[in-house]
């Protein structure tokens, strides 16, 4: 805790340092930004400009209240012009600056408006918005998404696809960083997951989807960054919002959630607290044939598990405004999550003609998480140029408890003579400890150029000890084959720089970041009575450039370029060696000499009136991290007819990706948003020691359709369609699935009130098919669960409508929490 400690010393020193040195002398001009209703504009850009020519002089950013001041200006005459995304640019009278100070009549901001097709489209946030960094999914504005989760939500956005385990890839590609308010999950790729689906959709604003990263952001994730923008009362007061929702498929679920927010001139106080209650049955068939030691076998799999969970996740928070350009804040993030997964398995074993035996697998799972982090953090705009400092002080801990028990009867092939049995449990505790401290500043330059630099450190323990008894005549027996205690340790070093400028038609950005990685993974166990450690000790270091260019060919039309070099580091479980027994046939495991991904992405866009959205993407990925199935010996029977679930390295992949998206106003009542991407994937490897040669072109299509049919009542169809491909996580080839949902909407109780009915998947049509081939094994999976559902949401805002949201942190444990695992 020591280098914690110095962290906050050195925090504590740099902002005395920079409050107690801001210059107070020389002509001043001040100010206020509004907007329509005299709300205060909250980080306006607003601009010193020379009368004569409009030549820039100086620049400034608005504070909360909409406040900005211009310090030591110079004598002569000057107007002022403000800006802020999605409002019109307004401009001051011109005037003339003496000595002393100038109060400029407050500027009043409109909503831009634009005219297409003779259709008047207002401030009203479209479903999907292109910027220059990155693409924006306007949540709210989703019928169909209310009563579900934020998976769901996820699952509905343009270039996401979520598969059968809950992995999520952006434009065909996987390693996804998945942040939320721009902060760490803290929790295993499964328990995110897990998360994403007990999280309430009405908790979600934004999705921003960020393909390309530039410097400032830590360089894990081959994919890019997704982050979930959850919902915040938005000028003093206070406020809140009621969220309720129940959804029934198979079986019923029901979520809610209460955010609150109070701010006066000093200070903002914000807290939240969500629960959700899930029960869900999925249905796996898995169908395996091979060839072992000369005799033909089929294992004909069928096994039902049924789900129920609770998640519990709470927030606080405040932000003390120390003056108008310092604000200093604490955040406390809690949440548990409690599971319980019973299933039951019966594998017929046979030649496909005749049934050998019968294996009757129970599998009663349970798992309890709870994770905590922490933040301190600090803002502060130096002086009126816009110079900007942000510090972060971070600590999480997650610990997980997770348990099962394995009770297996083999009988004959009329399933009544009993031929053997076997009982098994098993304890995966687990504690992984995170914490990290970053620095960034912003320097603006002459010409409208920007230099961004920063620093960050970043120190991970995780804990895992597997700990596996059989029961052999009566008695618990260790069993030392498969427990495992494992132990990995990680530090990572970084900085970065980050420049910007704008020339007339062509914006530039391009950053350099470094990154300098040690880490230490200790394997403990025990075999035929003697302990051995097993470690896996290196060092490196890793450069990663990045840059974008944005090129504005005429009013209408627009390019954009963008190339980064990412790397994906392996989860902490995925590190761990430790084999998971789901039957005495099929196994899960880590691979401790699993090495890190590296990636250069490259990305190609247009964009036509801010309507029409086209972007080209190619990849290319080294040593590309993902699980695939291989052969596997029984350590006790030395049976090879088992498979193993294992993490590898595949040689190399390559991506390449076109994807276009079109909003249209059909009529005043009718819109319409459709996104398509087409995507060409190819893997090369090796499994079982045989070369593996993959690829395959892939096409996945989504189309929403929004009708206004009364003043308050709004109708919703989305249609998804996901054509047959190779997928990455598995190398499996995947059948095509998709789905259709419809959706109503009210909005009551004089508008403050929003009440949504909604079907998801009507058909029945959404669910995974597929197949993986290798030396003569075929395994072919079918996978069902319930996402044919009836929701009901109902949303109710109180309080002062006018409170400003609190601040949106990006604190420092993004990377670092989107890899930590559980005991899974």
């Amino acid at each position: 805790m020591r280098s914690i400690f110095k962290a906050f010393a050195l925090t504590a020193g740099m902002i005395s340092a920079v409050l107690t040195t801001q210059a107070q002398n020389g002509n001043k001009i001040a100010g206020k930004v509004v907007r329509t209703g005299e709300q205060p504009m909250e980080f306006a850009t607003v601009t010193l400009l020379k009368a004569g020519d409009s030549s820039l002089v100086k620049g400034a950013i608005a504070d909360i209240n909409g406040k900005y001041e211009f310090e030591q200006v110079k004598q002569g005459k000057y107007l002022i012009a403000a800006a802020a995304v999605g409002m019109n640019k307004t401009y001051s009278k011109p005037f003339e600056m003496g000595t002393g100070a100038i109060n400029i009549p407050v500027l009043a901001m409109e909503a831009a408006s634009k005219n297409l097709k003779a259709i008047d489209v207002t401030a009203r946030k479209p479903f999907i918005e292109q910027k220059a960094d990155k693409m924006v999914v306007n949540v709210e504005n989703s019928i169909t998404a209310a009563g579900g989760s934020a998976m769901e939500v996820l699952e509905k956005s343009p270039t996401i696809n979520v598969d059968k385990d809950g992995k999520i890839s952006m434009k065909g590609k996987s390693g996804v960083v998945i942040m939320i308010d721009g902060k760490p999950t803290n929790m295993s790729s499964q328990d995110v997951t897990e998360m994403l689906k007990s999280m309430p959709s009405s908790n979600v604003e934004q999705i921003e989807l960020i393909a390309n990263p530039s410097a400032k952001f830590d360089a894990a994730g081959n994919a890019g960054i997704i982050n979930l923008k959850l919902k915040k009362n938005k000028n003093y007061g206070t406020n809140g919002s009621l969220n309720l929702g129940a959804a029934y498929g198979i079986r019923g679920r029901a979520n809610g959630g209460l955010n609150l927010n109070h701010r006066n001139e000093k200070m903002n106080l914000f807290g939240s607290y969500n629960y959700s209650h899930r029960e869900q049955q999925q249905n796996l068939s898995v169908l395996r044939t091979m060839t072992n030691e000369g005799r033909y076998q089929v294992f004909d799999q069928n096994n039902i598990s049924e789900n129920k969970s609770n998640y519990h996740a709470g927030k606080v928070g405040m932000d003390y405004f120390v003056s108008k350009n310092h604000t200093i804040g604490v955040m406390a993030d809690l949440s548990s999550w409690t599971g319980k997964s019973p299933s039951d398995a019966v594998t017929k074993i046979g030649n496909g003609h005749i049934i050998d035996s019968i294996l009757h697998t129970a599998t009663p799972d349970q798992s309890k998480w709870q994770r905590g982090a922490y933040n301190l953090n600090y803002r502060g705009i130096l002086d009126s140029t816009g110079k900007e400092l942000n510090i972060d002080l971070d600590y999480a801990r997650n610990t997980n408890k997770q348990s099962s028990s394995i009770f297996a009867i083999t009988r004959d092939g009329a399933d009544k003579g009993i031929l053997g049995s076997d009982t098994s449990r098993n304890n995966r505790p687990s504690t992984i400890e995170i914490k990290t401290a970053k620095i960034d500043y912003v320097h603006p330059l002459k010409g409208g150029a920007k230099l961004e630099a920063g620093a960050k450190v970043s120190f991970v323990t995780t804990d895992n000890d597997a700990q596996f008894d059989s029961l052999r005549t009566g008695n618990w027996i260790r069993d030392e084959r498969r427990s495992n205690h494992f132990i990995y340790k990680e530090n990572v070093n970084a900085a970065y720089i980050n420049y910007s400028q704008q020339f007339k038609s062509l914006h530039v950005q391009v950053g350099l970041r470094g990154e300098q990685t040690h880490i230490s993974g200790d394997s403990r166990f025990t075999k035929n009575q003697e302990a051995k450690v097993l470690k896996n000790d290196s060092s490196y270091i890793n450069l990663f450039p990045s840059a974008a260019l944005t090129y504005q060919l005429d009013k209408n039309n627009s390019l954009g370029l963008t190339y980064s070099r990412r790397i994906q580091r392996p989860d902490y479980e995925e590190l761990n060696p430790f084999e998971g027994y789901l039957d005495r046939y099929t196994r899960e495991a880590g691979n401790p000499n699993l090495r890190p991904q590296y990636s250069n992405n490259f990305e190609l866009t247009h964009t036509f009136k801010d309507f029409l959205i086209t972007s080209f993407g190619y990849s290319h990925t080294k040593d590309m991290m993902t699980r695939i199935l291989e052969a596997a010996v029984d350590p006790a029977t030395g049976d090879t007819s088992a498979i193993i679930y294992r993490y590898q390295n595949v040689a190399k992949a390559d991506n390449f990706n076109l994807n276009v998206s079109v909003p249209i106003p059909v009529t005043k009542w009718w819109t319409s948003f459709t996104t398509l991407s087409f995507s060409y994937n190819s893997y090369e490897t090796v499994v079982d020691k045989n070369n593996v040669k993959l690829s395959s072109g892939g096409f996945m299509g989504r189309t929403q359709q929004t009708f206004t049919l009364a003043k308050n009542t709004s109708a919703e169809a989305t249609f998804t369609y996901l054509s047959p491909q190779v997928m990455q996580e598995g190398l499996f080839k995947m059948k095509s699935l998709y789905g259709l949902d419809l959706g109503v909407q009210q909005k009551v109780l004089k508008g403050k009130g929003t009440l949504k009915l909604s079907v998801t998947d009507v058909f029945r049509t959404n669910y995974f098919r597929g197949s993986f081939d290798n030396a003569g094994r075929t395994t072919a999976l079918v996978s069902k669960w319930d996402a044919q559902q009836v929701r009901i949401a109902f949303n109710y805002r109180f309080g002062n409508s006018n409170v400003k949201a609190a601040r949106s942190r990006e604190t420092g444990l993004e990377a670092e929490q989107n890899r930590v695992k559980g005991g899974n």
